[in-house]
């Protein structure tokens, strides 16, 4: 399948204002309690605002959402390391996309582009981009995020970004999709072909991140080794290839930089392993 499907139904079409819960007429005495109730009854659009940014590519200037991080409550994470917030999805605003050119990149590598790689952006990107609307809407919906993530994919190849560069993004686009899966009903006939296509789009960007940092483990510098290998294990686990899982588990197990945590996450990986050779 065309695991970039999509794009060409990407849009934002309404408008959005903030609104933030204002919590400073509370009184000191009940100020604790009060700040813990407006946290945890903040709805998405609440912590987010809009921010102001600048195309490096075609300098047009418009506005993106971004996450409140001093509103954000994380409640935990998933086996290979996906993160989760309360009432907010925070990888839904990872990624920028300029609505005149089309250039697309993760929040931290969107300026960061050389003389040539704009030219190679342009070339294979903006000049076959359909302009969008300037308008920011109050949330990016899930759709809205992968559609977002795909465009800096596009970017990020275009641009011949580094290897893991390319690799996040596969990895954010199916961590995104699994929990839309997870959402959806069995029952639900109206979703049977959209879940289907979904579960194509988790494996096989799944699959592409695995490969991707497999290769950009072995070949590029300034790489977080222990996470890499502790995502790695996670991820070989899921396509059964368990001798490569184990190896990365010694590798964890026996690195003295590993933190204890982390060792009896993967302690649990080896018994996750052994069960399922066991079947």
């Amino acid at each position: 399948m065309n695991l970039l499907s999509g794009l060409e139904k990407f849009g934002i079409k309404s408008d959005g204002n903030l609104d933030i819960t204002d919590d400073g007429t509370a009184k000191k005495e009940s100020g604790q309690q009060t700040v813990k109730k407006s946290i945890e009854d903040l709805e998405e659009k609440d912590m987010v605002l809009q921010k102001s940014v600048q195309c490096p590519i075609c300098d047009h200037k418009f506005k993106v959402l971004q996450v409140k991080s001093a509103k954000v409550k994380r409640i935990g994470t998933d086996a290979d390391t996906r993160p989760h917030f309360h009432n907010i999805d925070t990888l839904k605003y990872e990624v920028i996309v300029c609505p005149h050119c089309g250039y697309a990149a993760m929040n931290k590598y969107f300026e960061h582009v050389s003389a040539t790689q704009m030219k190679w952006i342009k070339e294979a990107v903006c000049n076959n981009f359909t302009p969008l609307s300037d308008d920011v809407p109050e949330i990016y919906t899930a759709d809205e995020a992968v559609d977002r993530y795909k465009l800096a994919l596009v970017s990020a190849m275009a641009k011949h970004a580094r290897l893991s560069e390319k690799s996040l993004i596969c990895l954010r686009i199916a961590w995104i999709r699994r929990d839309q899966i997870k959402e959806m009903s069995e029952s639900n006939t109206e979703e049977v072909g959209k879940k289907k296509q979904y579960i194509e789009e988790y494996e096989g960007f799944y699959r592409q991140a695995y490969e991707g940092y497999t290769k950009a483990y072995s070949t590029e510098t300034g790489l977080n080794s222990i996470a890499i290998e502790y995502i790695l294990a996670n991820m070989a686990i899921h396509f059964k290839e368990y001798g490569t899982a184990s190896k990365l588990i010694s590798n964890l197990l026996g690195n003295p930089n590993t933190n204890p945590r982390v060792k009896d996450r993967c302690l649990d990986l080896k018994d996750k392993i052994l069960a399922a050779q066991k079947k």
